[in-house]
This record gives C-alpha cells, structure tokens and sequence, in this order.
C-alpha cells in the first residue's frame, strides 16, 4: 500500500502539470503560422536602360536569400501615349529568366539581361515577378517602373496596378 501511495504522490505534480500547460496554451488563438522571414528574398537597386537599337538591359540586386529564387519573370507594357500614374498596368510581353542565367557572380545577389520589346514605343512600364525555389511562398513582385528611349530610367508609382 505504501508504494502505491509513494507512486500517486510522484505521479500527482506530472498530470497537474500536463493538464495546467494543455490548459493554458501559449495564449496565441489560432492555427500555429511558420516564420519563412529567413527564406525570403527582395528585390533591389533596379534599373533599366535602352539603347538606341531598341535592346534594354535591366539590371538590380536580389536581397535576402538570393539563393532561393527559382527564375524570375519580366513584364512589359510599351507606353503608346501619354503617361498617368493612375492608369492600370497591363504587360504585353513576358520574358522568363532562369536566375542562374542573370547572375552576375557566383554569389548569386546582382543581376543583369537584355530584352527588345516586341511593341515598339518611346518609353517602356515594367516590373520584375521573382519566384520561389519553394512552391509554397509567395512571389515576389518589384514596383513598377518605366525606362524611356533616351535612356533615362524614372520610377512611376506602384498605385493602379
């Protein structure tokens, strides 16, 4: 009779215990959400330049973990009018780039690669579409910007999209 009492007297604590944690929580509500902040990566530095030839080199920095980005897509609208801050973007081409084919070094966190339009204008809207080595993070999309035929680069606002 004593060993079982000795026993209870040990067992007690442990299931008041177990049931004081199964019973408080960690106080958050909710399904747990996992941190993928160190799998992430952004985009930076971006720049475009045209030549007189029609070509546009694009260039910029990949910050954070570069080495996750699988290929990133560049999407293009020519500007046939006027510009307006507002007005919708609405890319007419899309060019896939494998990151390994853009990289500039080995590092793997500087860019750079030419496209020709196929619309013809004096000034180009684009915006660059990263996407991740894993399927389940979200991609990652650059603000609008706009290079122009004389080869001066503007930044136009990321509102109307």
């Amino acid at each position: 009779m004593e060993r079982s009492s000795v026993l209870w007297k040990l067992f007690m604590p442990f299931a008041l215990l177990c049931l004081a944690l199964a019973l408080a929580g960690c106080g958050r509500k909710g399904d747990p959400v996992p941190d993928y902040s160190r799998d992430a990566f952004s985009f930076t530095d971006l720049a475009a330049e045209a030549a007189a030839d029609g070509v546009i080199t694009f260039s910029g920095r990949v910050s954070g973990a570069a080495q996750n980005m699988e290929y990133m897509v560049l999407e293009i609208q020519a500007v046939d009018g006027e510009l307006c801050e507002g007005c919708p973007f609405l890319p007419q081409e899309q060019q896939r780039i494998d990151s390994r084919d853009a990289w500039e070094s080995e590092s793997g966190s500087s860019f750079s690669f030419v496209h020709r339009p196929v619309f013809p204008g004096y000034a180009w809207r684009w915006r660059l579409v990263g996407h991740n080595l894993y399927s389940g993070l979200a991609d990652v999309t650059s603000p609008m910007q706009t290079v122009f035929m004389d080869s001066l680069s503007v930044s136009m606002p990321a509102t109307g999209e």
